[in-house]
């Protein structure tokens, strides 16, 4: 029994030293296990050249343009191109029927005499015009004053005067009134705002004659009228309608209406406006005239592209006249119409513009090298130089190279190119400054008007130090790397200076050799933390 016992005891202090080794074997492991690693990629600095670029958008545009216009009146024999077609230097696109071009210079210079001899003979006339004023104010006054002692005198009229002229019968004289009178006299009197019905127009004019007023006589009255509201005179229209045509007040007023048109026209002829509408035409003809001239040279060798370029208009057909303003069709220029106008305060612009137009472009040529339009921030400018190079990239994919042709040196607000990297925190529209680049090389891919892709070189170095991206950390001003410490197998923060990046690299200035192995996965690292290298 005193054995088992013994045996007892001994197990037990077996099972306790166990324990105790153990414990004591886990507290040493905790002491003095080996420290956890962090595993990071490794890449070793190198040497190599950089390019930073800007990255934008721009709209596409010809650098320059041939546009060509027709001499009026001109057949062209051949047109030898249509819309989208790429021309080359001296390659001909329309030729055309050089006897009818003769003609066409011919009447536009004739034009041109005539308006020439209508200014020259404005600046002589314009002394007399201003005699003639002060003599037609003293007979306006005059006749004012009679037409003004006859109102008097009819009102004054006996009744039994009145009943007389009423129960007198119209004489009959035998001619008949024209349905073309009748129209005219309807014309005219709608300029002064009265509308008659041509009913009512027949029997005024048959009351005028019947009156003692003959054809020539009514023809004339209706020219005195024209002339009237040719330089926006007034004259009471409604009046044929209410008394006899031979009333002593209506022909006293007529008159004076008359005499007053002539004042308007005389103290128009005897002011710079008159003389200076006349000079205005007669310069507009000259040039019409002088430009026909430049087009000649080039229509009768037939027309020829400049350069290369793409044709983006044709607006003539071969076989198929020209014809614009009717100035230029034949017709004689119409010199009163338009001083008429001028002296009732029109802008006679426009209708030399009509009359002397050159006509539409017929056939348009974008030469090239093609252009784009960019827009620039307020830091971009600061990096874009003109002659730096451009990469183009078209919606087909294909790039071209090019170079900054402008940069600008005032800026503005209006809408340009997308500047990639200046719309993260952008918060609102912001002045600009507006630059060009310009295409070397463009096909059709290019496409005039749209939109395409830019990068400009900013900057380039040769022979630095080049560092991934993924391994440079920036914490405000603070810029580091962590090198990889082989001997130690830890992580040592390193300070640098860095200088232009592309899309993989960064430049450093100093604080990296080339013999530095760097840690490009630098998330939760810290310096002196333990590490291995990965994959």
């Amino acid at each position: 029994m005193a054995e088992k016992t013994k045996n007892k005891n001994k197990w037990k202090i077996i099972t306790a030293a166990v324990l105790v080794l153990l414990v004591a074997a886990g507290v040493l492991y905790s002491v003095f296990k080996p420290e956890e690693k962090l595993t990071v990629v490794t890449v070793p600095a190198q040497r190599g050249d950089i390019s930073e670029t800007l990255d934008t958008t721009g709209t596409v545009a010809p650098k320059s343009s041939g546009v060509f216009s027709m001499v009026d009146g001109v057949t062209p024999t051949a047109v030898n191109v249509k819309v989208g077609d790429i021309v080359n230097a001296g390659d001909t696109v329309a030729t055309f029927n050089t006897d009818e071009l003769d003609k066409a210079l011919d009447e536009k210079e004739r034009i041109y005499e005539q308006a020439h001899a209508a200014y020259v003979s404005a600046v002589k006339s314009s002394e007399s015009a201003k005699k003639n004023t002060a003599e037609l104010q003293k007979q306006i006054a005059e006749l004012e004053r009679k037409t003004e002692e006859l109102k008097n005198a009819e009102k004054t009229s006996s009744a039994s005067s009145d009943s007389k002229q009423a129960s007198a019968k119209p004489v009959d004289s035998g001619v008949k009134i024209s349905d073309r009178l009748v129209k005219r006299f309807r014309s005219i009197a709608k300029l002064f705002g009265v509308e008659y019905s041509e009913e009512k127009a027949r029997s005024v004019l048959e009351n005028m004659l019947s009156n003692g007023t003959g054809l020539s006589g009514i023809s004339s009255m209706l020219d005195n009228l024209s002339s009237i509201a040719d330089y926006s005179g007034s004259f009471d229209m409604s009046a044929f309608g209410d008394m006899s045509a031979s009333s002593a007040v209506m022909s006293a007023e007529l008159q004076l209406a008359q005499l007053k048109a002539q004042l308007a026209a005389e103290e128009f002829k005897s002011g710079e406006a008159y003389i200076s509408t006349c000079k205005m035409i007669s310069d507009r003809a000259y040039s019409a005239y002088k430009e026909a001239l430049n087009q000649s040279g080039d229509m009768k060798n037939g027309w020829k592209a400049e350069s290369r370029g793409i044709v983006s208009a044709v607006n003539i057909t071969a076989g198929r006249k020209s014809v614009n303003g009717s100035a230029e069709q034949g017709q004689s220029l119409d010199i009163s119409s338009i001083l008429s106008s001028a002296a009732s305060g029109s802008d006679v612009s426009t209708m030399l513009d009509r009359l002397f137009s050159t006509g539409d472009t017929a056939i348009k040529i974008e030469y090239y090298p093609l252009v784009a339009d960019i827009s620039l921030s307020k830091y971009d400018v600061l990096k874009v130089r003109q002659d730096q190079d451009v990469t183009v990239k078209s919606a087909s994919g294909v790039e071209f190279p090019g170079k900054v042709s402008y940069v600008g040196a005032v800026a503005d607000t209006s809408s340009g190119s997308i500047n990639l990297g200046s719309l993260v925190g952008s918060t609102g529209a912001t002045a600009s400054v507006p630059a060009q680049v310009t295409i070397n090389g463009a096909d059709r891919s290019v496409i005039i008007g749209t939109d395409i892709d830019i990068s400009i070189v900013t900057g380039t170095q040769e022979n630095v130090i080049l560092v991934p991206v993924e391994a440079v950390c920036i914490e405000g001003s603070d810029v580091f790397v962590y090198k990889f410490d082989e001997k130690t197998s830890t992580a040592v923060r390193k300070d640098i200076e860095i200088g232009i990046s592309d899309d993989k690299n960064y430049s450093v200035i100093s604080g990296v050799s080339e013999t530095d192995v760097l840690i490009k996965n630098t998330t939760g690292l810290e310096d002196g933390v333990k590490v291995k290298a990965g994959k």
